[in-house]
């Protein structure tokens, strides 16, 4: 369950950061948007993969 909060959380900051990046805050919010947007993607793709390596 904690997985899929933070993962959750990542999603929510990226839209917040290019929320930010939209109001004017300008291209750093983006790419910070952008980093978080990617760690995100890379939780959901290749997260599972991870964890079948554990077990």
């Amino acid at each position: 369950m904690k997985r899929h909060l933070l993962s959750a959380a990542l999603l929510l900051i990226a839209l917040a950061c290019y929320g930010a990046g939209y109001a004017g805050a300008g291209t750093i919010a983006f790419a910070v948007g952008g980093v978080f947007e990617a760690g995100f993607w890379y939780r959901i793709l290749f997260g599972s993969m991870a964890d079948k390596e554990k077990e």
